[in-house]
């Protein structure tokens, strides 16, 4: 399978069109792994402010493993939808997100599934970097939100992407590759301003650092070798330069870095007058 078929950056676009989703589903496998994406996700599942016998959905739910812990919060009086147009990550989820409070739901985003006013909270992680419109996926989200409810959101800003090492000039070009296979590489800081928007109420902004440490744990989430390998491809000239890049890498292995902000935004439908 070649670097363009199972790149991470616009793999998740249409997972189902991957031969092979493993290099997808292992990534995200990783990232429960990493600190920093345990600090961000607690804080957006604090912000659905779920209660007991509630109705909440998750827009992307992929592998399903935050749905376990929102039909916690939904107790057993409580239903959780999980939703995404990915059959392949579907399949995965029903093994792993098994729990009688949780269903799941296969949909476009852009075309909810769900009845208008049919959710207490509802979330959106790392989905609408993805999607062809992500304003229409937040509209559709507010519609099945009942009055009052509450959504939060949690999106990388990709601008703000770095890679530590020597070559600044070139983990410059590389940081550039990635971010243009974003369908929305600049959500994250455009997220709060798109909320109120659409009519939000109580709009709330924080920013997490998602770190990742190693060459191993950097290239498992932001594929940085495949990155500079198509972009050797896209310019053959540079290609000496790439794999030289890579090769410094290699050498300092552990003391490797890579980060990017993920914004977690949230607010509230206002009520009925």
């Amino acid at each position: 399978m070649s670097d363009a078929e199972a790149y991470l950056a616009t793999g998740f676009k249409d997972v189902d069109a991957n031969q092979d989703a493993a290099k997808l589903i292992s990534c995200l496998s990783f990232l429960r792994s990493l600190p920093a994406v345990s600090a961000y996700k607690k804080r957006a599942l604090a912000g659905l402010r779920l209660e007991p016998g509630g109705v909440a959905a998750d827009i992307g739910c992929g592998l399903g493993h935050d749905l376990p812990e929102l039909a916690q919060g939904v107790g057993p009086g409580g239903v959780v939808v999980g939703v995404d147009s990915s059959g392949k990550l579907l399949a995965e989820a029903r093994r792993t997100a098994r729990h009688p409070a949780v269903w799941l739901l296969r949909c476009d985003a852009h075309r909810l599934a769900l009845a208008d006013a049919s959710l207490d909270a509802v979330r959106a992680d790392r989905t609408l970097q993805h999607v062809a419109d992500p304003d229409r996926v937040i509209a559709e989200m507010i519609r099945a939100l009942r009055p009052g409810g509450r959504l939060c959101c949690a999106e990388p800003d990709w601008p703000s992407f770095a890679i530590d090492c020597d070559d600044v000039a070139t983990a410059a070009l590389v940081a550039a590759r990635w971010r243009g296979g974003f369908r929305n590489p600049d959500i994250g800081h455009k997220l709060a301003g798109k909320l109120r928007a659409a009519g939000l109420q109580g709009v709330w902004v924080e920013g997490y650092d998602l770190l990742a440490q190693g060459l191993e744990a950097v290239d498992a989430v932001y594929d940085i070798g495949a990155t500079a390998r198509l972009l050797a491809a896209d310019d053959p000239p540079a290609a000496r330069r790439l794999t030289s890049w890579l090769e410094g890498l290699a050498r300092r292995d552990r003391a490797v870095s890579a980060s990017v902000t993920v914004f977690v935004v949230g607010g509230r439908k206002p009520p009925t007058p």
